[in-house]
């Protein structure tokens, strides 16, 4: 069954193959139908967790409901020497201490706030972040913020869902299995926990992929599907700009990898202006950030005890662990207070993950490799020259969050460049990968769920309904909103896989 997302703009790309021989009606249902999956699945974890409980949501919430200019968007003043903001108390920088870092503690001691209660808080953004994410957001503010902040995750839920549906559908066939693939492999469940959330790393994450792969592909269609690639492009690279600096340096970083996977003809003109383009964008806003002088400043903190060139070494030796913080093994969701480490769900889909790996490594030429140096070492170098130089004395305080967003695209890159055009897996080979990723999602949502509805106890309760202490005013318990999502999830899964075991034949030219 090949993987298409609606009827094809084109009959095929210039050097397209097909993906098995399923009419395009059956195709398109099978696109539509892992579309609605992936909705209802970021769905689902969108409402897994408590207002605040992502990393900094009392700092990115006050910067949704004060958006800079802060003076225009709401009341300041200054307490105790420090600058402040008058948000609701939901929102504010104390209403989540009581359940932050405290994973026996459920997030009950949130519950029965007065949205017209109005308090000072010191966290909101002064130029830290991109003001576009926040302004965007600040848009969908309601009388009601619990409902607000939930209507804010379903946004960036469909935000993405919507993108990469609009890449898939105006790919060239043969690019769309390292387009799922990329997905597959990188998002569980990490990806699609950030993405649910109200952090500004779920447009980093998505936007980047979108970015990368729509540049990439409109480089190998043609008509009305060219141009549509590239305005999926333009809105990829804006979400990066939008949402974090770091984010708007990767499309410098994507940039280069594109320039070198690409064979540049006099037609190609626009995409390779675009290219350069969002990669200066992108770097320009990066000097906006007020944390830059902090990164490049090597000369900050007290006196060092080890050479810039130790402390790179000992950045590179902590790769490892990085790459396993992209599925998170030692970074895990909330305020890294979600307990997966006492179950490590995150160990099966590390596994899938070198499945796909093993695909991608069967071939390649000096475009591929070049591209993959380029990715891969932005991902293990950027830790590691930040410790280096003394911008972060302590190397995990570099979380892996920060760099997930060059995960997918580096997926994508290595599954497309000179892609192997035989079935990539036999059906037990499939069927162990859908079994890992989702029972790595079942895991990784239930202890969620559990962390926030009950707290983390000796034994773990594996029934969410029983004595609910933290809940949303909806009428679906914790338990349906786990099973509901592990369905959509699974069946995700398995659609998605049986595209991937499907050979692919070349057509005629």
């Amino acid at each position: 069954m090949k993987f298409d997302l609606g009827r094809r703009l084109l009959r095929s790309a210039p050097d397209g193959a097909g993906i098995g021989s399923a009419s395009p009606r059956r195709s398109a249902l099978a696109g539509g139908l892992v579309l609605l999956l992936m909705l209802l699945t970021g769905w689902g974890w969108a409402v897994s967790s408590p207002l605040e409980s992502s990393p900094d949501d009392d700092y990115h919430l006050g910067s949704i409901w004060c958006p800079r200019p802060v003076n225009s968007s709401c009341e300041t003043s200054v307490v105790d020497g420090k600058p402040v903001v008058r948000v609701p108390v939901a929102v504010a920088d104390s209403s989540m201490r009581c359940f932050v870092f405290q994973p026996d503690k459920s997030a009950a001691c949130t519950l029965g706030y007065d949205d017209n209660k109005m308090v000072w808080s010191t966290r909101y953004d002064d130029g830290g972040y991109p003001v576009g994410y926040y302004r965007f957001h600040h848009l969908l503010i309601g009388e009601d913020v619990q409902t607000s902040a939930l209507v804010m995750r379903g946004v960036n839920v469909l935000i993405s869902v919507f993108l990469l549906g609009s890449v898939g559908f105006c790919s060239p066939q043969r690019l769309r299995r390292p387009f799922i693939a990329a997905i597959m492999a990188s998002w569980v469940p990490m990806g699609i926990y950030f993405i649910a959330s109200n952090n500004p790393s779920s447009w980093a994450v998505s936007g980047l992929l979108v970015y990368s792969s729509a540049m990439y592909m409109a480089t190998q269609q043609e008509g009305r599907a060219r141009i549509a690639l590239m305005l999926c492009a333009i809105a990829g690279a804006g979400m990066c700009v939008a949402s974090r600096y770091d984010a708007s340096f990767y499309l410098l970083v994507v940039g280069l990898a594109i320039l070198l996977a690409v064979r540049w003809t006099r037609q190609r003109w626009p995409e390779l202006c675009l290219v350069v383009g969002a990669a200066f964008v992108g770097v320009c806003s990066m000097m906006l950030s007020s944390h830059v002088a902090d990164v490049a400043d090597p000369a900050k903190g007290p006196v060092e005890q080890q050479s810039f060139l130790e402390k790179l070494i000992v950045g590179i030796e902590t790769a490892p662990k990085y790459l396993g913080g992209f599925w998170g093994h030692a970074w895990n969701p909330g305020w890294t207070d979600i307990p997966l480490g006492v179950r490590s769900p995150f160990i099966l889909t590390v596994m899938a993950a070198g499945a796909f790996v093993a695909i991608a490594l069967r071939r390649g030429g000096w475009r591929k490799w070049l591209v993959l140096v380029t990715l891969i070492g932005a991902i293990v170098g950027l830790p590691a020259v930040f410790h280096a130089n003394g911008a972060f004395e302590v190397i995990d305080a570099y979380q892996a969050r920060y760099i997930l967003p060059l995960l997918a695209p580096t997926f994508f890159f290595a599954l497309a460049l000179d892609q192997d055009e035989e079935a990539w897996f036999t059906v037990p080979q499939a069927v162990w990968i859908v079994v890992c990723g989702a029972l790595c999602q079942t895991i990784s949502l239930h202890t969620t769920l559990l962390r926030y509805v009950h707290g983390i106890k000796e034994p773990w309760e594996l029934n969410l309904n029983e004595k609910i202490e933290w809940w949303w005013s909806v009428p679906v318990s914790p338990m349906m909103v786990w099973f509901i999502t592990t369905c959509t999830a699974t069946a995700a899964f398995g659609i998605i896989m049986s595209m991937l075991t499907r050979r692919v034949e070349r057509q005629s030219s």
